[in-house]
């Protein structure tokens, strides 16, 4: 079966059970009853899509459930402490050692067939639930035993594959549950870890509870309880007390991505324990170390530990989590303490005075389109930061911060909520767009726009990353210039800005200077010594940078216009035809019908095939060469990879940020079903019940995170399909400064009936809805005042077009002058008002 069949048909799959799964949260009926008597569309109010908004509605938050929690803590032991090891609980160490694994102490069998240790723990009589925590490993196989007998056999895990300094992944936790015939009558349990005979990394143990609901503690030291779970944040009190070899926690999930500070009333009744509040926007990665959210990683504790004192007293955690969905709340060491009134103070989108209240919209009749364009919107929102949280880098051991200074204002759209809080360019090239269309802010895109162009080097380099007030600005990113002038010319479309337009027009005209003078005699762009990629080390004269530039250089050729500059936009656009030429002369590989990295990598990248399209370097046969080859040697389950062979300059994994270049390089080339592809096979899992319910970072080819535990799941250059949604699917774009001039031109997909949206301007909102059924398809345009559009309606198949009843375009040929036919649309322009265009067979 072709790549483009096997995977619209896995395509139809997801849709299908995601938009079940989402059927239990909002049900939006596409019949008459639902809709409007006003809409001549018949659909429902865009007052329905709020249904979808992740967002609070105000900035204290409270838990949605409490997600895990044992009322008898049987036992605990763990490599931090040889005194529980050794004196709490026996060890039995064989050839075994400890070290540091993953950022804690593990105790490691090591690479030997059948190597092992073991521990005497309390627990029983009764069944007993193990709670384990290890360095997450792809390779690791060994046995769990439990008096003698296998109850758990740890098999390798492609998933737990972190290639981010080496093999680390993160701490990892799995839990065993032992029978009551196994566990005996004893009390106590003996646990081993044994390897099997092909152990791979083996096993690398951090801690292990005894874990039961019903029962009584172990006599001291030994155990723990945990009362009313709920308590805590459902009008009561949950209670936690622990002896010395004990560790009672709960975890609890807040349903979604969230950010901010923890605060609790905490009410001591025995001893002065430390309350440690653990995070993790995934499941798998929730363990009492959280998870990695720092560089470099493993090296500062992501735990935040509260010191408690006699009494009661409300407590507020000095430091902001930035992103996590899961909250494991634990003692850490002995004693009794209440808990009451536990919430969350919500720190991201500091600027925003209505969180929820966004001022666009988009409904489709494909629940899962709807969701995602929603959580792409909220990723955004949670990498909005205000500058002064960012996170230090590099590093400190000890415990973490969020208090580094990383731009100037009250808010900046930062490139994820837990990590690294600070402003890259690339990422803003995604972000900016979707903050605008969403929550109509533009604030926090204009300042770290203007905060970049403050550190333009006296070569004309605006750089694409700042350190923290500590290191500054790099100029390691040469790529990232070029995102600039993108993130530069989207404020001027989006905004109208005039000011904020001239006041950086000549630090453009620099950037773009510096750019020109990397440009070789042979048209092929050499930022090799500027440094990285988005990803990966610059290849010098690759495909990518130079047709990125190419790209740019259309921009700010429009930038030019608008500043009455018609001689530099020429400039501009003749030496963005040179190297469109350089590239097709030079990297055009005809046996594979794609681009090739550059000169000394001859593996062909998505990124630089993408652009290629996107920027028109690639036309004709040659783009749609470009789509073919993306379905026949890089789709792959999970997305498609970011190049056809590992091993060369490029990573090959899956890259959000890329392919949202791929969705428009499909939708440029009228492939809907191509890009729809992409969507659900990149995107659509990302919504699961497990993640946080934001876009990650990255994806493995084994459609794991791919940085492990270190990985963003609220990454804002992964939020590409809500700006494709309006942009494309319902087709709204501006085409001249704040909207005075725009677009309408839809994109339908199969199997998408409808689709409708409102888009905030400064002249007001543009709302747009288009549906086909039968042989008409329908577009409503309400264009503010102030402003023109020109709309569109799908040319195939059409023997009619009206406007507003009145026929504009008939058998092929225009009715009303202006009326042409472009890119499979027939466009009619000068549309003000409100407008209903019928395309009918």
């Amino acid at each position: 079966m072709p790549p483009a069949e096997k995977f619209a048909l896995a395509r139809v799959s997801a849709v299908t059970s995601l938009a079940l799964a989402a059927a239990a949260l909002v049900a939006v009926p596409a019949g008459a009853a639902s809709a409007s008597a006003r809409d001549p569309l018949g659909l429902p109010s865009l007052s329905r899509a709020g249904h979808y908004v992740l967002a609070p509605s105000g900035r204290t938050v409270r838990p949605a459930k409490a997600g895990e929690a044992y009322g008898v803590n049987g036992d605990y032991v763990s490599a931090d402490s040889a005194a529980s090891e050794t004196d709490g609980h026996d060890l039995q160490a064989g050839a075994s050692t400890t070290g540091k694994a993953d950022g804690v102490m593990v105790r490691q069998t090591g690479g030997k067939a059948g190597a092992g240790f073991g521990y005497t723990l309390r627990g029983g009589p009764g069944p007993v639930t193990l709670r384990v925590e290890e360095a997450g490993s792809a390779t690791a196989h060994y046995e769990v035993l439990v008096n003698g007998t296998v109850v758990h056999e740890r098999k390798p895990d492609p998933k737990q594959a972190g290639v981010w300094s080496g093999d680390k992944d993160g701490l990892v936790h799995y839990a065993v549950n032992v029978p009551a015939r196994v566990a005996g009558s004893a009390g106590t349990i003996k646990v081993e870890f044994r390897n099997a005979d092909d152990p791979g990394q083996g096993a690398r143990i951090h801690a292990v509870w005894t874990l039961a609901q019903d029962g009584r503690a172990s006599a001291a030291p030994y155990g723990a309880t945990v009362r009313n779970p709920l308590g805590a944040f459902h009008g009561g009190t949950t209670t936690l007390a622990s002896n010395e070899y004990g560790r009672p926690y709960v975890v609890y999930d807040f349903g979604k991505e969230v950010g901010g500070q923890v605060q609790v009333t905490a009410d001591v009744r025995k001893g002065t324990p430390k309350l440690g509040l653990a995070f993790s926007e995934s499941d798998q990665y929730l363990t009492t170390a959280s998870d990695y959210s720092q560089d470099p990683v493993g090296l500062a504790t992501e735990t935040h530990y509260l010191d408690t004192k006699s009494g009661r007293a409300a407590m507020t955690d000095p430091v902001i989590r930035g992103g996590f969905r899961y909250l494991m709340v634990f003692l850490d060491g002995p004693g009794e303490v209440r808990l009451s009134d536990l919430r969350l103070k919500f720190t991201a989108d500091p600027a925003n005075p209505d969180l929820d209240g966004y001022k666009g919209a988009f409904l489709s009749s494909d629940a899962t389109l709807n969701r995602l364009w929603y959580a792409g919107a909220y990723t955004v929102q949670m990498a909005t930061i205000d500058p002064k949280t960012g996170r230090p880098y590099p590093g400190q051991e000890g415990p973490v911060r969020n208090d580094a200074i990383v731009g100037e204002g009250d808010s900046v759209i930062s490139d994820g909520a837990k990590r690294d809080r600070m402003i890259w360019g690339g990422d803003n090239a995604v972000s900016d767009a979707v903050s605008y269309l969403t929550t109509g802010q533009s604030d926090p895109a204009a300042n770290a726009v203007a905060f970049m162009a403050k550190g333009q080097s006296p070569q004309g380099q605006i750089p694409g990353l700042y350190l923290t007030d500590k290191l500054g600005y790099n100029m390691g990113w040469g790529e990232y210039a070029a995102w600039w002038v993108n993130n530069y010319w989207t404020h001027y479309l989006y905004t109208g800005d005039k000011a904020f337009f001239g006041k950086w027009y000549d630090a453009m005209k620099k950037n773009v200077a510096w750019m020109q003078s990397k440009a070789g005699s042979d048209g092929l762009l050499d930022m090799k010594g500027a440094g990285g990629t988005w990803g990966y080390g610059n290849e010098g004269k690759g495909t990518y940078v130079s047709s990125l530039y190419v790209h740019v250089l259309g921009q700010a050729a429009q930038a030019a216009e608008a500043q009455g500059d018609a001689a530099l936009a020429k400039t501009y656009r003749d030496n963005a035809a040179r190297t469109a030429k350089a590239v097709n002369d030079n990297l055009w590989d005809p046996a594979a019908g794609a681009y090739k990295v550059g000169p000394t990598d001859g593996n062909h990248p998505q990124d630089g095939n993408a652009m290629a399209v996107v920027a028109g370097v690639a036309t004709g046969d040659r783009a749609k060469s470009v789509l073919k080859f993306f379905g026949d040697r890089l789709a792959d389950p999970h997305g498609d990879l970011t190049v056809d062979k590992a091993g060369g300059v490029v990573p090959q994994y899956i890259s959000p940020f890329v392919s949202g270049q791929s969705l428009l390089a499909y939708t440029s080339q009228g492939d809907m079903a191509g890009a729809m592809s992409v969507l659900g096979r990149t995107w659509y899992p990302m919504l699961g019940k497990d993640t946080p319910g934001t876009l990650w970072e990255n994806v493995s080819t084994a459609g794991a995170p791919q940085l492990g535990s270190y990985t963003s799941l609220s990454h804002g250059w992964a939020a590409a399909p809500t700006s494709f949604l309006t942009n494309q699917v319902l087709g709204v774009t501006p085409s001249s400064g704040g909207f005075s001039t725009f677009t309408v031109f839809p994109h339908p997909a199969n199997g998408l009936s409808w689709a409708e949206g409102k888009v905030p301007t400064p002249h007001g909102d543009i709302t747009a809805a288009w549906k086909q059924r039968g042989k008409t398809f329908t577009l409503r345009v309400a264009a503010p005042g102030g402003t023109t559009a020109t709309a569109g309606v799908p040319a195939s198949g059409a023997s009619e077009v009206r406007v507003n009843g009145s026929v504009v375009w008939r058998n092929g040929t225009p009715v009303r002058p202006g009326v042409t036919v472009r890119d499979g649309l027939v466009q009619v322009p000068g549309l003000t008002g409100s407008s209903v265009l019928t395309a009918s067979r």
